[in-house]
């Protein structure tokens, strides 16, 4: 398995492994479709604070999942945000001018505008 990652279902901003030092953008809360709710870093394989978030009892759920950024999460609960999308350069691939973009200009108003800040940015 390789590294993968989504966007921040209230920002669209990127959630990147906890690994590439940017902790505003790394730690989240994973909203699972059965109510639940894990905080912590993501490690860009699909583990919140060490805790498994692909699958409940089994069933693969990742598409399912939802991040938000902790500094963004207000007590929501799933079915208040929208989807995650698939976070392009799989949370890690992206060059520091993406990360840098994102940092000073902040939430983008929806995934569209990540992804044209992502193809101006990114340099992929």
């Amino acid at each position: 398995m390789g590294f993968f990652s989504k966007t921040c279902a209230k920002t669209h901003l990127p959630v990147l492994a906890s690994e590439r030092g940017v902790p505003q953008l790394s730690i989240v809360a994973a909203l699972l479709p059965d109510g639940s709710v894990v905080i912590g870093d993501y490690d860009g394989y699909g583990r919140v604070n060490g805790q498994d978030v692909r699958e409940i009892d089994g069933k693969w759920i990742w598409e399912e999942v939802k991040f938000i950024l902790r500094d963004d999460y207000n007590g929501e609960k799933y079915n208040d945000v929208g989807p995650s999308h698939d976070e392009r350069a799989q949370g890690w691939f992206m060059s520091d001018e993406f990360i840098d973009y994102c940092l000073k200009h902040g939430p983008f108003k929806n995934h569209a505008e990540y992804n044209r800040a992502f193809d101006k940015y990114a340099q992929w």
